[in-house]
């Protein structure tokens, strides 16, 4: 069985190489957003879902290692951080579990500046899509004129005219 040590530092270089890939698929679905290719679209997702799965198991991997440290140097479990971690373990560790903590975090913060830029990049295409829409939309130029029963052009009745006519 290896040491706890190298336990967390496997862990944090796996999570890390997980949230690497996941960044990597961000990439690719920001072109697949851009170029509106919805197939590309559906397989980065269908990546992303699976190395969310693998992601989940890592981090409960992760959170059971804490736990069995925290056990075996009987800290308080409450609000443990890695920061409230680092000094219990050997001098030598604390060096090389505090860098591949930094490399996660730095993953993690590129990560997240890519999905903004994906969700505005999907909210400007939304935003194209209503316009492009309302744009073909027939719009009644003169709400001031009344049919000679009474009703105002743009009232609803049912067999009325819809956005696609039918009879074209």
């Amino acid at each position: 069985m290896k040491p706890l040590t190298e336990e967390f530092i496997q862990i944090f270089n796996e999570i890390t190489e997980v949230h690497e890939a996941i960044y990597a698929a961000a990439v690719r679905k920001q072109e697949g957003i851009v170029t509106g290719e919805m197939s590309k679209l559906e397989e980065v997702l269908k990546e992303e879902s699976a190395l969310i799965q693998q992601l989940r198991k890592l981090e409960n991997t992760r959170q059971h290692l804490v736990q069995r440290y925290v056990e075996e140097k009987g800290l308080e479990t409450e609000n443990i951080t890695m920061e409230k971690l680092l000094p219990f373990f050997p001098e030598a560790e604390q060096e090389e579990l505090y860098d591949r903590q930094q490399q996660l975090l730095q993953i993690i913060g590129k990560l997240k500046e890519q999905n903004e830029l994906n969700q505005q990049l999907l909210e400007d295409s939304l935003s194209f899509v209503t316009m492009s829409l309302d744009a073909f939309t027939p719009q009644n130029e003169f709400n001031n004129y009344r049919h000679p029963s009474g009703k105002q052009e743009d009232d609803f009745e049912p067999g009325g005219r819809s956005l696609f006519d039918t009879k074209a």
